[in-house]
Formats: structure tokens, C-alpha cells, sequence
């Protein structure tokens, strides 16, 4: 249960006796909560009720302790959407508390909300301005939404008030990885293994920016960090992620492989992932769009013309994203979170009233949603390019929401997209596939499948691009690729390695070696070890 503490003013009259009653009876049953919210209705009407402020201001610190209990383990359970409010709740009980606040902005980040998030951590810091933890988290949020050199300055303030923490130096190396400078990062994140040698994904983001040479002592250190650790903890999945990376450097191949395999499976039971259910909720999506839905005007507002570039993560996207955003007219802007935020609510509500296909209604709320969400991340740009890997999985709705828009489905040769997934330990807790090979063979297949099912049943907005193409045929398939999009033609799309963007995914070192053709050959140097995955391609007809 959340704590309501708002009522809309057209509410009716309260019988303020009876529910102040009410909560008092709820506090001596132990019902935290729901005292919490009586009292809390009591005052959204009568701020001035000394009564309700005294009772709501003895039991705030109980009620808010449970209601972050009840976030946490909402937040444990990937219940993103009922643990902010929880946090929320606790938050307004208690608004001058930097734990609960942070833990708010944690989780809104964790949703992709990074204004909200911003919102949020400033509210904090309204209260604690030299909190180093705040300053720290802003700088995380500010990365998120693109806003490096603020971010940095965040950083550098946190560190400023605390400079025996890991945190501020870990944030540096990822704002100077996503500049593309290597050396600067990795000399950050030495810092911090410096300060803070136990926690492994700070060795993890070291190894990703250096190469290991036989005899390294950073691999004795990861090695001797694993020994004190249970195999099964899935907090040292990233030491195995690591010292694959650094016993590959060194042609230990054997032994490099096994960390993977053994860092995968701690992913892999960590996430929970479920193949069965991911292709149930697949062929939900499918039958929402089942039959044509009534067409919406486009629209051509002021509002940015979105291009959302699809596909399997590292299958290209990034790529595919820096090639478009050289063209005059587009912003190029990461990995959004809008369109999740916006379908999310509306499949919920669907799947609560069992309804089977969304209403005209819907489709304009959604489509109010996407645009107000991607407007916030506009420039002022005409066209703006959320490259999302996954929001392939509703590219139907997306295109019956905005006609206006267009879909770059991106599409490789499995083996070399599932190498590059199966080697890679993911930020998001969205990728749970990818930590097990069958599982990447079998979502390989539903992702082939869903975008022939989006590509026929909105033709003029999707268009096919085999990467494939792009690196055998380039300019050519360039400029097919920039005239389905709508975007002039200029030069610099084919030099994409020289676009100044930052890149805050896991492509930043690829990205900036251009387009070269022997891309799709790295997986062939661990072919043995790969057989359960070669096979499982060719059993459901992959190539």
C-alpha cells in the first residue's frame, strides 16, 4: 500500500474527526501505512491540523522505514514502477532525508528516467549542498542524460568533499571512456582500485580500456580477489568478465574461456531470465497489432521527427546511430528510455482490463507521451535518433502511434552479434538472454521473427539494413539507408569515426575505428569453444 498524501480539490468535504479517528486506530493495530496516509489526507486538505502534523511527524521515520523495505524488495523483484512510489512515498514523509531521496534517484535511473532522476537529486541536494554521495549521483544522472561536462564537474565536486572514495574516480573513467580517450580512463580507474580493491567492476572497467601482457600483476590481483570470494556470488561475475578479457590478451585461450563461461552462468542465474516467458510476452505484442490499427495523422509540430534504430544489442546500432547523426538536420541521442516509459503503463493497463488491442485513445496518449518524453531530449534539432536496441519488440506500436517515424531495423550474422553479447556483462538488467547460449540462439530467432512481423504490417516506415551491406557495399547502402530516413546526403556519413557525440555504451572503442570490413571474424578465434552455439544456429535455421 503507498501513502497517499495529495487529494484533487474538487474531492468532497472530509469528515476530518472520523479519519483522524481512523488513523489513530491504524498506529495502535501497527498499521504504519495506512495511519501515515490517513494523516497525510488530513493535512493535503488542512495543512494547519496541529493534531494530524504532531501524529504524522511521531510515526514518519516508522512509516518511511517500511515503505523503503517495501521498495527495496519491489526493486529486488524488477517492480520499478511500485518501488519509485514507494520511494516516493517515504520521500515525502521524510523529505530532508539524504538516504531515502538518493534511493529515489536511484531507482528512477534505473528506469531510464534521468529527469526525473535530476529532479530528484537536486531536490537532496537542496538540503545537503557538499554531500559528496549527492554530488556523485547528480554526475551519474548528468552522464545518463548526455551532459558530460557537467557530470564531470559533479564528479570532481564529489571528490573535492570526500577524496577517499572509489565512486567520483569510477564516474571520470566512464565520462573520459565515453570521450573516447583510453588512457585518461584507465588511469581513473587505477585510482580507484587504488582506494577500493575489492570491488570488482572497477577491475572490469580497467581491463576494458588496457592491454594485459603476460606476467601483469593487475591478473594476480584479480586472481587472488576471486579466491576470497564464494564461486557461486554473483557480486564477482565481473572479476570473471575481466580476467577473460586479460587471459585472452595473453592467448591463455582455454583458461580465458572458462572465467567466461563461469561469469556468464552467475549472470545468468542472477537475472532470472526465462525464455519461455519472453516469447509469450512476444507473441502478445504481435497480437495487440494483430489487425491494422486505425491510422493517426502524422504529426509535424515542432516537436523533433523521431528514427529509432532496432536491433540486437551490439549488432551495429551504435554504428548505424553516428552515421545518421553526421547528417545537418539529426541529433543523435543514445539510448533513450522515453518509448519503455511510455508503452510499459499502457500494456499494463491493457493486460489489467484484458483488453485485446489498444483503442484510438490509447495510441494518442502513447504517442502525447513519446513525443513529450523525446522533446526533453531535443537540441532543437529537426530529427532526433533514439538507437534503444530492444525497443524492437514494439516497433509496431511505435509506428502506429507516430506515422511519422521510421524504424532502422539492423540485422548481422548471428555468430558474430552472439560472440560480442555472450563476452559482454551488461549494464541493464534488460539483456538476461545473453548470458546463456541457447537462450541467445532461441531470442535471435524471436527477434528475426517479430521484425518480419513489424516490416510487413508497416512497410513504409521500417527499412531493412544488413550490416552486411554497410560494410561491403557502403556508400551505396548509405544512401538507401539516409533516403528511407528522409535525411540529405553529406560526406561525413561515411566516416562516422569522426562524429564528436560521445558514446556511453559498450561500442565506444569500435565505433571510432570506422566502418571495416573483417568485423564480423573475431568470433572464429574461440569457433571450438563456441560449438553448443554454432549448433544451436544451425538447428533453428540461422546463418
Amino acid at each position: 500500500m503507498s501513502v497517499q498524501l495529495h487529494m484533487h480539490a474538487d474531492q468532497p468535504s472530509l469528515d476530518v474527526r472520523k479519519i483522524l479517528t481512523r488513523a489513530e486506530g491504524a498506529r495502535r493495530a501497527g498499521d504504519i501505512t495506512g495511519a501515515a496516509r490517513d494523516y497525510g489526507t488530513v493535512l493535503s486538505r488542512f495543512p494547519g491540523n496541529l493534531r494530524a502534523r504532531k501524529a504524522l511527524a511521531a510515526i514518519g521515520s516508522s512509516a518511511a522505514s517500511l515503505l523503503a523495505e517495501k521498495a527495496r524488495h519491489c526493486q529486488h523483484m524488477r517492480q520499478f514502477h511500485e518501488a519509485a512510489q514507494h520511494w516516493t512515498d517515504a520521500v515525502a514523509l521524510r523529505p530532508g532525508h539524504a538516504g531515502l531521496g538518493l534511493s529515489l534517484c536511484r531507482c528512477l535511473l534505473d528506469m531510464g528516467r534521468g529527469n526525473a532522476a535530476l529532479e530528484a537529486v537536486n531536490a537532496v541536494l537542496r538540503y545537503h549542498p557538499d554531500d559528496p554521495v549527492a554530488l556523485d549521483t547528480k554526475g551519474c544522472i548528468l552522464r545518463e542524460l548526455g551532459r558530460l561536462d557537467a557530470a564531470q564537474d559533479c564528479h570532481i565536486a564529489a571528490m573535492q568533499q570526500d577524496g577517499d572514495r572509489a565512486g567520483p574516480l569510477n564516474h571520470l573513467g566512464l565520462i573520459a571512456l565515453a570521450n573516447g580517450d583510453m588512457k585518461q580512463a584507465a588511469d581513473y580507474f587505477a585510482r580507484a582500485i587504488a582506494l577500493s580493491p575489492d570491488i570488482a567492476s572497477l577491475h572490469q572497467n580497467l581491463a576494458g580500456c588496457k592491454t594485459f601482457t603476460s606476467g601483469d600483476p593487475h591478473i594476480r590481483q584479480m586472481q587472488e580477489l576471486l579466491t576470497r570470494h564464494r564461486k557461486d556470488d554473483p557480486d564477482v561475475a565481473a572479476l570473471h568478465f575481466a580476467l577473460f578479457k586479460a587471459l585472452d590478451d595473453t592467448g591463455d585461450k582455454d583458461t580465458a574461456f572458462a572465467h567466461l563461461l563461469h561469469g556468464n552462468r552467475l549472470c545468468k542465474a542472477a537475472s532470472g531470465f526465462d525464455i519461455t516467458r519472453e516469447a509469450q510476452r512476444f507473441a502478445w505484442y504481435k497480437s495487440l497489432l494483430a489487425e491494422p490499427p486505425d491510422a493517426l495523422p502524422p504529426d509535424y509540430t515542432d516537436a523533433p521527427r523521431p528514427i529509432f534504430v532496432v536491433g540486437l544489442p551490439r549488432s551495429g546500432t551504435t554504428l548505424v546511430e553516428r552515421i545518421l547523426g553526421q547528417t545537418d538536420d539529426a541529433q543523435p541521442a543514445g539510448e533513450l528510455s522515453v518509448v519503455s516509459n511510455a508503452i510499459v503503463p499502457l500494456l499494463r493497463r491493457l493486460q489489467d482490463e484484458n483488453r485485446p488491442a489498444p483503442s484510438r485513445d490509447d495510441l494518442l496518449e502513447l504517442r502525447a507521451r513519446i513525443i513529450d518524453g523525446m522533446g526533453r531530449h531535443s537540441d532543437g534539432s529537426a530529427v532526433l535518433i533514439d538507437k534503444m536496441p530492444l525497443n524492437f519488440r514494439w516497433a509496431g506500436l511505435i509506428c502506429a502511434a507516430l506515422p511519422e517515424a521510421r524504424i532502422v531495423s539492423l540485422t548481422r550474422a548471428p555468430m558474430p552479434v552472439a560472440w560480442s553479447l555472450f563476452r559482454h556483462l551488461f549494464a541493464s538488467p534488460g539483456n538476461g538472454f545473453a548470458y546463456d547460449m541457447a537462450d541467445i540462439a532461441a531470442y535471435t530467432l524471436l527477434h528475426r521473427d517479430m521484425m518480419r512481423f513489424w516490416s510487413e504490417r508497416f512497410t513504409s516506415q521500417v527499412f531493412d539494413l544488413a550490416y552486411a551491406d554497410l560494410i561491403s557495399n557502403t556508400e551505396h547502402t548509405v544512401r538507401n539507408l539516409l533516403n528511407a530516413c528522409d535525411l540529405g546526403w553529406t560526406d561525413a556519413c561515411l566516416e562516422p569515426q569522426t562524429a564528436k557525440t560521445p558514446v556511453l555504451t559498450a561500442s565506444t572503442a569500435q565505433v571510432r575505428q570506422g566502418i571495416y570490413r573483417d568485423s564480423d571474424q573475431g568470433w572464429r578465434r574461440y569457433e571450438a569453444h563456441l560449438s553448443p552455439l554454432v549448433t544451436a544456429f544451425e538447428a533453428a535455421g540461422l546463418t
